[in-house]
């Protein structure tokens, strides 16, 4: 996931970016950290190796060549988004749902996509969800 967002050519200058992520990944259901703290964690370890690897120029050339400009939302995004990798297979349990469910109420599009995907839910919540998901480039 990484690589294709931010271009091995970035990953190459910032290898400990990979690794950190990994170890915030892994290390999930054995802290006492929340989702939104390790949603900051791996958030600013994105944001610190793109502005570290590209020289404070936030412009990364991605492997196909196209050069863009890293933004802060698109590292929260992909933060977002790389923390899910962590919760996916984890059981539909109560416990993950209210956990997800407080989550996506803090804005996590991932929360909120895991919930619309894997939870019972009424058809009024699951609108809103996808709504929120469709407005915001989340779901198409």
């Amino acid at each position: 996931m990484l690589r294709m967002a931010l271009g091995e050519a970035l990953l190459a200058r910032c290898e400990d970016l990979v690794y950190t992520v990994n170890q915030s990944l892994v290390r999930f259901m054995r802290t006492d950290a929340t989702l939104p703290q390790l949603l900051a964690q791996i958030d600013s370890a994105v944001f610190n190796a793109v502005y570290t690897g590209t020289g404070g120029t936030m412009v990364v050339t991605l492997d196909h060549g196209r050069r863009v400009r890293i933004t802060g939302a698109f590292i929260h995004d992909l933060a977002d988004r790389l923390l899910a990798l962590a919760y996916q297979d984890l059981p539909a349990s109560p416990s993950v749902r209210d956990a997800l469910f407080d989550f996506s109420r803090e804005g996590s599009f991932a929360a909120m996509r895991e919930l619309v995907r894997r939870f019972p839910m009424d058809e009024t919540d699951r609108a809103y969800y996808v709504q929120v998901l469709t407005e915001n480039g989340q779901i198409s």
